[in-house]
């Protein structure tokens, strides 16, 4: 099957190239199991938009194969000589992803960076959603204009809220406007948020990425060196299918993932006190048992996490002692336990 394999993708094309992916030298190894067939692609170039193309191109033209159940693909990006000197002064950059909309990665990432903060951290948060940018809401910054480091005119100076460092598209844009960019566009703005900020001296940069596995993720793996990736699910099923496919895009880009938070665990009944597991029960623990990474903890619903996040005052800053907030300030002392025993 292997000679059929390699038939098959010596019919994919290198985006922008006349060569196939066979002739460019980008295919590593192949195996087969049970028929499912994984690829090694063996980059020659950090193109996020080359290796989204061949995510979808190359599966494509293998599964026409009789007896391919499923592909895999195992990118292998360029491996550069050292860190960029720029991010040197972040000790940890964390990527905050969920694989799906709707799970409340958003609120999971500023609430981590307050409570990192509160602990006596220096702390950034990096907007990476360019798409949907609610960090700005969230945090009570909307309105508030980025400036010129006048130490430095070719960077801009984070805005800074609740002892966080905070960048995101939200604040250079009028608030209802659309940002209709291809993705060429999306990986300069990332690069540009790593890269053109100051930053100074940070223990943890927590970057919330967009839903999914496309520009803003590749882009950020191959311009910073990820200390660890956070997932963010629910318990029900529909949400741990894509968190799974999270999991499987930090295992693939090597980056190692520091665990699984679970959002929207449960709710509590304020007048009875009876527990409701509105979105089923476990599923986030189960999943990280699954694929052997560490579960950071449960948040359950409560209507201080909403209303904080529409009022920009995170539950917290504005009720620090509710047992939401000190449910997120668990979830970040395991990301610290986690990270100082990787």
């Amino acid at each position: 099957m292997i000679d059929k394999i390699k038939e098959e993708l010596g019919k994919v094309f290198y985006p922008g190239k006349t060569n196939s992916v066979v002739k460019e030298g980008v295919i590593g190894s192949i195996t087969i199991d049970e028929g499912v067939v994984s690829i090694e692609l063996l980059m020659k170039e950090d193109n996020a938009n080359a290796i989204q193309i061949l995510q979808k191109s190359i599966p494509s033209a293998v599964k026409k194969i009789e007896g391919v159940k499923d592909v895999n693909l195992i990118i292998n990006l360029p491996k550069h000589n050292q860190e960029p000197p720029k991010l040197q002064h972040i000790r940890y950059i964390l990527a905050t992803t969920s694989g799906k909309g709707g799970v409340g990665k958003s609120t999971v990432s500023v609430n981590l960076a307050i409570s990192l903060s509160k602990f006596g951290y220096k702390v950034g948060l990096l907007d990476a959603d360019i798409y949907g940018p609610n960090i700005p809401r969230m945090m009570g910054i909307e309105g508030i204009p980025v400036a010129i480091d006048p130490k430095n005119k070719d960077k801009i100076l984070p805005i800074v809220k609740y002892g966080v460092k905070i960048i995101s598209i939200g604040s250079m844009i009028p608030k209802d406007a659309a940002v209709i960019w291809r993705g060429p566009l999306i990986n300069q703005v990332i690069k540009q948020f790593l890269n053109d900020v100051t930053w100074d001296e940070l223990d943890f940069l927590i970057v919330d990425l967009p839903p999914g596995t496309g520009d803003a993720q590749l882009t950020l793996a191959q311009e910073a060196k990820v200390s660890g990736g956070i997932i963010v699910t629910t318990p029900q099923t529909v949400a741990l299918d894509d968190a799974a496919k999270a999991h499987d895009f930090f295992v693939k880009l090597k980056v190692p993932v520091v665990g699984v938070i679970e959002n929207m665990s449960y709710f509590v009944c304020p007048k009875c006190g009876y527990r409701a597991d509105i979105f089923s029960r476990g599923g986030g623990k189960t999943f990280a048992q699954n694929v052997k990474i560490p579960f950071l903890g449960e948040i359950p619903i409560d209507i201080q996490i909403r209303e904080g996040g529409d009022e920009g005052s995170p539950v917290s800053v504005s009720n620090p002692n509710s047992v939401v907030a000190k449910a997120f300030a668990d979830a970040a002392r395991s990301i610290i336990e986690t990270l100082k025993n990787a």
